[in-house]
């Protein structure tokens, strides 16, 4: 699964370094990182938010399919498939739009947690022994070890590069120092800088902010959300009761543990899809839904009535003329 994240973390590398070419700044870069991903996700927006309002829209049919059949749990299922079915209603419709951002997210988190070969694409090789090389400096080589070595690297990069020996020891080409002088300039968002980790500054640091507006953002999304489909917290079963309040507290969790900049896209990417999310309801709750469907059953009855008429019209013609048939004889 490694594998496959960071082939998505390597692709996405490339938005993120043309973004960040354009623009000189990985903040801003990685709000059009965000939009970018954001305009492909939106099919999958539409066809997810179709799926809840045209489920919400049959929920009295539910209801009543589960009052008439009680506890034979077979012949509900039965029936309530034949009235998916008959709806061209996918009650599972929304599982692939919640699953699809978790692994974007994990391709951004690639993306961030090896900059130098997936954002800079810069060959693996020359990466090691760019790390082995930092490894052996006295003040900063201990801060390279582990899954975030990458990341640290480009921290005590502008301290190392000047240093007579560190080109030819790593083997770096022009093209490889050029761009890690540009990408080395726009880490800072207000001061701060996007490749640390919130967890390392502690619950009192300024970097707190990240993790806090990532709950924000993902509980105010989910609740909107919730509201603008008429559902309610009394009205959901426990677990998905509990699961509306447990993913905001893992966002959290998981950006005080992250870099900033992976928070940082989390909380473009809940404010952006809060955006979508009212747009695309405008055009498909469930009232717009019901309606479009009551006007495409009214025109299909009267397509058959008129179908029908046409029929008897030919039918009510053929007597007539075998009378006539007759007459000549």
């Amino acid at each position: 699964m490694n594998g496959l994240f960071n082939g998505i973390g390597w692709i996405f590398g490339y938005v993120l370094w043309y973004a960040y070419l354009a623009v000189g700044s990985f903040a801003i870069a990685i709000l059009i990182f965000t939009v970018i991903l954001r305009i492909f996700q939106f099919p999958l927006q539409i066809k997810s938010q179709k799926s809840m309002a045209g489920s919400m829209r049959l929920q009295k049919k539910q209801q009543e399919i589960q009052e008439k059949y009680g506890r034979d749990r077979e012949k509900v299922n039965e029936e309530l498939s034949k009235l998916y079915e008959k709806e061209n209603i996918s009650p599972t419709g929304g599982c692939l739009t919640s699953i699809v951002p978790m692994f974007l997210l994990m391709g951004v988190y690639w993306t961030v947690r090896y900059p130098l070969t997936n954002t800079l694409h810069i060959a693996q090789s020359t990466v090691d022994k760019m790390l082995a090389y930092g490894k052996g400096l006295p003040v900063v080589g201990s801060t390279l070890d582990g899954i975030y070595g990458q990341i640290n690297f480009m921290s005590v990069y502008s301290e190392i590069k000047n240093n007579a020996d560190f080109v030819a020891q790593t083997g770096l080409t022009q093209v490889d120092i050029d761009k890690l002088d540009k990408f080395a300039q726009g880490f800072k968002m207000f001061g701060l800088n996007l490749l640390e980790m919130p967890s390392s500054y502690g619950l009192t640091s300024v970097f707190i902010l990240f993790p806090v507006l990532c709950f924000v953002t993902s509980f105010g999304t989910s609740f909107i959300s919730m509201k603008m489909n008429g559902a309610s917290l009394k009205g959901q079963q426990g677990c998905m009761n509990m699961m509306f309040l447990l993913m905001p507290l893992m966002s959290a969790w998981i950006a005080y543990s992250v870099p900033a900049a992976i928070a940082l896209y989390w909380i473009y990417a809940n404010l952006i899809g809060l955006v979508t999310t009212v747009i695309i309801h405008k055009f498909y709750n469930a009232q717009a839904m019901t309606a479009l469907d009551e006007a495409r059953r009214i025109a299909l009855l009267e397509e058959e009535e008129a179908n029908v008429k046409q029929v008897v019209r030919v039918e009510s013609k053929k007597p007539a003329v075998k009378a006539k048939k007759k007459k000549k004889k």
